[in-house]
């Protein structure tokens, strides 16, 4: 398309001379790029000018201007790629060289059409328009006038009836009722109907009707609203002032009840010079209009939008069309429905199609391919009805003509996420910018315009009242695929095209998933596809495609840019592990979506090929970004299942600072990765999704930093940071808490958020029974979600929700009622509960009649929880097909019991006492291996249960059948029978043993042996996790056992696998608790190295379990092993950790353990003071979260420190956070450590005192004064408790006596 291909290429010279690698430069020179773009924007203008021209010499000329500048964008697009390649300096010179030359010839090309264009501009006037427009618009005049007939209006019975009343039953000022709606869905035969109404005929003194059509000819309209009137005289015929014809109209309607049709009307100056004839006089006068446009008129009142027949109706209509009033055979009557579906309730389609089938031969095979043919059966009918539908693209501006075709690529009858289509547009280069928006912003108007154009279909809107997904008719669908294909668009490739030739010139190929494989050995034969573009993988959700993926060797093909050198879009729906991310160098792409399996690890080496990147989205719950991204600076969109986020400060590259200024999403993002530096560098991020892991700490200060964010959503919140002052950024206009734990204490800063407008609260936000609202908060919500099944008693005053439009409550079956101040809400418009207790949906309801008494109109929506019948009749069919000698039935009766097991009411204990021993007897049937496993993951399931499951499991013996298990030769059975033991063993203690005293630990770490066996291995790791767990203490047998553990552990801890890695530190975590031989053998065996890298490790699972492993050990470790501990390295990561951003709990933890080494001897004092642990310590004595633990290391530093210790430590400036944290009267055991600690530094200040100081004063009892310490331990010797005051009086007297006296 003409259009685009300028406009894409006029962006590729912005980038080429700015550009952000360097190997995105080319050889030409500023002067010649700068001229290239006036050009361009010559032609862009002509393109512009040109639109509603559609003789077949413009049509021409764009032909020309898309293929000359494709070329040219081909051409320097292949430069850039071949700058990326390896070769020699004098290659490169050459091939500069030869560029140069190509593409003076190519610019010489375009100047050439540029100046045939200028030429045809100068040439164009209003008789050329005239003809041009004349050729390929409906006609208007007597050809469109209604018919007297009556009409039948099957389906539309309601609309003929709501604009009859709007028109007859007002008697106001001039009543303008718009008509819209798709072409072809019935609205001149509506209108027809309503006109040749008898109601209309009564009621109205004059009705007149004209057509207009695309091309408005004032006069010719003029006319025929004369004639209509029947006011058209000969003398009026001869007119040719429009001027007198107008006036003459206007005086012929004063003084009269008028109703005008205009029919067909396109554009907004066709009924604005229309407008002025029609007097006001406000008699109940009536103009309805009949447009695809929703812009065409400026009404006051909302235009009457027409829908598409329902199932019912169609076949209605469809019938009569093709019986009259006879009836539909029953053989043809399936096929019938069928058909009338298949037309989606256009009644174009259906009357077309009628009309095709009441000539055909009424067999039922016929009809039967007719109904899975019914978009070519329609075009091959009917050439009419193809010209009605291409009438609303031939009118589209250009601008808008590639956004419209590109929805063909989405499957039929897809739901089409509107921020995915946006971001593709986008990447296409599809959208002009405009001066002060984004990309994304103008998108949302081109399609605001398509929608009002009937082109585009909104399926559902967001909470915010955005459209969320839209779609396409099927016929306008088709419509997009033939005209894209005729401007070498895109390529929709199916199993009918697959080897077609026309893939050599499609820019996009569009290819479904089960036809993937054969598609791409078909690529591979070409050698080089140089014209793609995009590749996008096309199915719904719902369509049963068995696709056959592509190997690692394809995907690597696929993306490292020597088959696809200038792609710019991949859409890959293949789920892939290991995806060969190393191997991307799609140089020229936009956009990329993978979604992935596992860990994914992006490459450092990422930015070097990717500098135009827009939009990447990687559908993985374990994304690793390297700090290098921060050099993507074109970045827009980041999503993802969950990534980590590398702060650019850690570890900062070489003398940059990049700013991601363009990136608007990032989400999901570890709030572990969140920090004031990464925020910083993101200034214009819009939407953001945190997610917090369980020992994830979400900073919420940090936000802040971010003055644009509007949509906010967190997920896992565990703890709630924030200080006393703390705001949401103020632009924030969604908010979405999710599986957080908040105390409802908090929501205060969510409801003074100034323009929330929506807030959703998802799975139990806060486990406190009662939420009350101060006065004035949520005051520009709009919508409201609460899912909840804690909240019992709500309230809320009159002054909360004051602009609440949607209230729903998910799951909130405690809560008692809604708050009765929602009666006085008059913007609330629906209430809708689901699994709500009965005495809230009568407060809904009552609340519901408040509100009709006011006249407001509500809606309550309430959806209850489906109750399950008794299980019993399917109970005896399991157990009758459990004792059957047939082994298919078998195998039905244990996948029939997992399934039951899942429901809401659980089978019987009876059932599964009658199926365990059975199911052991399938374990034994080594002839049918799918009875083995189907029984073996029966087992599984049951071990999930309640501990009646359990039962009656180790009753019939399952715990050494499974141990034996563990030998087997067949992976899925070792690892189901991995899962039952530790299900059972995970119910209790006593359990726990009787597994460990059934031998399994020896089976158990022969798992290890395999490391290809990676999901063995975690599962194995996550049983032995269990079967370490030491409470109660294991007896001594079992204590030898588990020592044997210790060493696969020492190995395990080494695997990169997260699940492995993480439930071995959670076995040795369980296996530190405790006895000290066990810790003494966990250091012989040399894992401390290892203990101490994790400390670091990005995951936080992994480090907290770790951090508890170092705590646990040290706590019991005597000075020897506390030594060994230190030797190996632990100080300075604990360092480390308190100088990084880690959460708030892991640096107190932190500091609990460096208490412990401090509080031994004074060499460990030393060694911590000689890691540089203080310095960064110290102003943790101010944090909230922090102060109790840190002050303990500082007490345990002076306790057992030498004087020169305690000296460092007060010259650190250890002295006044110390003093400040002696003023919290409630934290009693602060205090008491704090004063302690002060009463050490004071005796070593007496001592320096009584060695002859030169002032002969306690210099340490000076600073404590200076830092208000003193005034403050006056005032504790009035504290509640009994040991602080006695404490500070002992200190008052010992130190400052003589001031007292």
């Amino acid at each position: 398309m003409a259009y685009n291909a300028v406009l894409s290429l006029n962006q590729n010279l912005e980038q080429i001379s700015n550009p952000p690698l360097e190997q995105h430069q080319t050889p030409l020179q500023d002067q010649q790029i700068k001229s290239l773009q006036e050009k361009l924007s010559f032609l862009l203008d002509f393109l512009d000018d040109s639109w509603q021209i559609r003789s077949e010499e413009v049509r021409c000329l764009e032909r020309e201007i898309r293929d000359a500048v494709n070329k040219a964008e081909d051409m320097v697009e292949s430069h850039i790629s071949k700058n990326f390649g390896q070769e020699g300096f004098q290659e490169r010179q050459m091939r500069d060289q030869n560029f140069c030359v190509d593409f003076e010839i190519v610019a010489d090309g375009i100047d050439s059409i540029e100046t045939k264009a200028a030429k045809l501009k100068e040439s164009w006037g209003a008789t050329v328009v005239h003809q041009s427009q004349r050729s390929t618009s409906l006609p208007t005049g007597q050809s469109r006038l209604p018919s007297i007939g009556k009409n039948d209006m099957v389906g539309f019975h309601n609309d003929l009836n709501q604009i009859i009343d709007r028109l007859t039953g007002h008697q106001g000022t001039l009543q303008v009722i718009p008509v819209t709606g798709m072409g072809g869905i019935g609205k001149t035969t509506l209108a027809r109907n309503v006109y040749n109404d008898p109601r209309i005929k009564d009621h109205f003194h004059i009705c007149a009707w004209v057509s207009i059509s695309q091309e408005y000819r004032e006069r010719e309209v003029l006319l025929n609203l004369l004639d209509s009137m029947k006011q058209l005289s000969a003398e009026m015929r001869q007119e040719n002032s429009t001027a007198k014809l107008k006036d003459y109209l206007h005086k012929s309607l004063r003084g009269m009840m008028y109703l005008v049709v205009l029919d067909d009307i396109w554009t907004t100056d066709a009924w604005g010079s229309l407008r002025r004839i029609f007097p006001d006089e406000r008699n109940g006068s009536g103009i309805v209009l009949t447009t695809r446009f929703l812009s065409v008129v400026d009404s006051h009142r909302p235009p009457h939008h027409m829908q598409f027949l329902n199932k019912t109706d169609s076949w209605k209509l469809l019938r009569q069309r093709v019986f009259g009033e006879d009836c539909c055979p029953p053989e043809l009557e399936e096929a019938g429905k069928e058909i009338a579906e298949n037309c989606k309730g256009l009644p174009l389609s259906l009357v077309v199609i009628g009309g095709h089938l009441s000539n055909a031969n009424k067999t039922k095979d016929h009809w039967e391919y007719v109904a899975q043919n019914v978009k070519s059966v329609v075009n091959s009918t009917d050439a009419n009805c193809t010209e009605i539908l291409s009438l609303s693209y031939n009118y589209l501006p250009h601008y808008l003509k590639a956004c419209f075709l590109y929805m063909g690529v989405f499957p039929e009858d897809d739901e089409i996420r509107v921020s995915k289509l946006i971001k593709l547009w986008v990447a296409e280069g599809f959208l002009k910018p405009v001066t002060g928006k984004t990309l994304e912003e103008v998108a949302v108007e081109y399609l605001g315009d398509l929608i009002s154009r009937n082109l585009i279909m909104i399926s559902k809107k967001s909470s915010r009242g955005k459209i969320k997904t839209c779609g396409i008719h099927d016929m306008l669908r088709d419509l997009c695929l033939k005209k894209a294909q005729d401007e070498k668009l895109f390529h929709v490739r199916d199993k009918d095209n697959i080897f077609a030739e026309s893939i050599k010139y499609s820019r996009r190929l569009c290819v479904r998933p089960d036809i993937l494989h054969v598609e791409f050995k078909y690529y591979q034969s070409m050698g080089s596809l140089p014209s793609v573009r995009s590749i996008l993988i096309s199915f719904s959700e719902g369509d049963l495609i068995f696709p056959v993926d592509l190997d690692k060797g394809q995907i690597t093909e696929l993306v490292d840019g020597k088959l696809f050198p200038l792609l710019r879009v991949l859409d890959l729906k293949q789920q892939v592990q290991g995806f060969p991310f190393g191997e991307i160098k799609l140089v020229h792409s936009r956009y990329l979506a993978f979604p992935c399996y596992g860990k994914v690890s992006m490459p450092k080496t990422l930015p070097d090929f990717l500098g135009y990147l827009q939009t990447l989205i990687v559908d993985s719950d374990d994304v690793h970004l390297p700090e290098e991204i921060w050099r993507m600076t074109q970045l827009r969109h980041l999503l993802f299942g969950k990534c980590y986020l590398s702060c650019p400060t850690r570890s900062p590259i070489a003398g940059e600072n990049f700013v991601l200024g363009n990136l608007l999403t990032l989400s999901k993002v570890s709030s572990s990765s969140c920090t004031e530096e990464v925020f910083e560098r993101v200034p214009n991020l819009k939407k953001l999704g945190l997610y917090s892991g369980y020992f994830d700490e979400t900073p919420l200060g940090i936000l802040v930093n971010l003055p644009h964010l509007e949509n906010l959503k967190i997920r896992g919140l565990e703890r709630f940071r924030a200080r006393i002052n703390f705001t949401f950024p103020a632009n924030i206009k969604k908010l979405t808490l999710e599986s957080c734990k908040l105390a409802w204490k908090h929501m205060t800063f969510v409801g003074s958020m100034p323009n929330l407008e929506v807030l959703k609260l998802l799975d139990s936000v806060t486990w406190i029974p009662e939420w009350e609202l101060p006065k004035g908060e949520f005051c520009k919500l709009k919508f409201l979600l609460l899912e909840t099944k804690f909240l019992v008693h709500w309230r809320a005053n009159n002054t909360n929700f004051t602009c609440l439009e949607c209230l729903k409550l998910r799951g909130c079956s405690k809560l008692k009622e809604i708050p009765p101040s929602f009666k006085d809400i008059q913007s609330l418009q629906i209430i809708d509960l689901d699994d709500a207790s009965p005495s809230a949906v009568i407060s809904a309801e009552l609340i519901q009649e408040e509100q009709e008494n006011f006249g407001n109109d509500i809606q309550v929506r309430v959806k209850r929880q489906f109750n399950l019948p008794e299980n019993k009749e399917l109970e005896a069919e399991l157990i009758a097909k459990l004792e059957s000698n047939d082994d298919e039935l078998q195998i039905s009766a244990c996948s029939q019991l997992r399934w039951l097991i899942n429901e809401i009411k659980p089978p019987s204990k009876g059932l599964i006492s009658r199926f365990v021993p059975r199911l052991l007897k399938f374990l034994d049937r080594d002839d049918h291996p799918q009875l083995q496993l189907e029984a073996a993951e029966t087992m599984e399931k049951i071990s999930i249960g309640p501990v009646d499951n359990i039962n009656i499991l180790i009753e019939q013996g399952t715990i050494p059948i499974m141990v034996n298990f563990l030998s087997s030769p067949e992976d899925e059975l070792r690892e189901r029978a991995i899962e039952v033991l530790g299900k059972i063993a995970s119910e209790s203690a006593k359990y726990r043993h009787l597994v460990l005293s059934s031998g399994v630990l020896t089976p158990l770490l022969a798992q290890f042996n395999d490391k290809t066996k990676q999901y063995i291995m975690a599962v194995a790791t996550r049983t032995l996790s269990i079967l370490l767990i030491r409470k109660p203490p294991f007896e001594q047998d079992i204590t030898e056992q588990v020592k044997s553990a210790i060493r696969p552990l020492a190995h395990l801890i080494l695997e990169n696998d997260g699940a492995v890695l993480w439930h071995a530190c959670e076995a040795l975590f369980c296996l530190t608790f405790g006895k000290t031989d066990i810790k003494q053998a966990v250091i012989d065996a040399g894992l401390f190295p290892r203990l101490v890298e994790l400390l670091l490790h990005c995951k936080s699972e992994i480090w907290s379990s770790v951090l508890h492993i170092v705590d646990y050990i040290i706590l019991y470790a005597d000075d020897t092993q506390t030594q060994l501990i230190i030797d190996n390295g632990v100080l300075p990561h604990l360092c480390k950790v308190l100088t990084l951003n880690y959460p708030d709990s892991y640096k107190k933890d932190t500091c609990y353990i460096i208490s412990k080494i401090i509080g031994r001897n004074k060499d460990h004092i030393q060694a911590v003071i000689e890691a540089g642990i203080i310095s960064p310590l110290l102003p943790l004595l101010q944090e909230a979260e922090i102060f109790n633990a840190a002050a303990e290391v500082i007490r345990n530093a002076t306790t057992k420190g030498t004087n020169e210790q305690i000296k460092f430590l007060v010259n650190e400036g250890c002295i006044e956070p110390m003093c400040d944290l002696l003023d919290n009267p409630n934290e009693e055991r602060v205090i008491k450590i704090c004063l302690e600690g002060l009463e050490n530094i004071l005796k070593v200040g007496e001592a320096e005192k009584n060695q002859g100081h030169p002032e002969d004063v306690n210099v340490f009892a000076q600073m404590i004064d200076d830092a208000g310490g003193l005034q403050i331990i006056k005032n504790l010797q009035t504290h509640d408790d009994s040991e602080i005051c006695e404490e500070a009086v002992k200190i008052l007297e010992t130190y400052w006596q003589e001031e007292d006296d």
